[in-house]
């Protein structure tokens, strides 16, 4: 049996972000100094954010710990 691919839950993050009055990936991208291409690729589900992508956005949009783990470490279930 093979391990569960985690991923990053992209439609959370964008949720908050608009929840917390970001409009745009720059405007988040500004305000969490994250490099806008690295915060949208992250955003496509391109790839995995670093650790301190993480703590810079958790910290940006005031994601709870609970959430955050649920939003940066979700199973994905497509490959299921």
């Amino acid at each position: 049996m093979e391990a569960k691919k985690r991923i990053t839950d992209t439609v959370a993050i964008r949720k908050i972000m608009i929840e917390k009055g970001f409009k745009t990936i720059s405007s988040l991208a500004i305000e969490a100094g994250i490099n806008r291409t690295t915060l949208g690729k992250v955003l496509d589900g391109k790839i995995q954010p670093s650790s301190d992508v993480m703590l810079k956005l958790v910290e940006t949009l005031d994601i709870s710990a609970p959430d955050a783990g649920m939003i940066f470490f979700a199973i994905n279930l497509r490959t299921t």
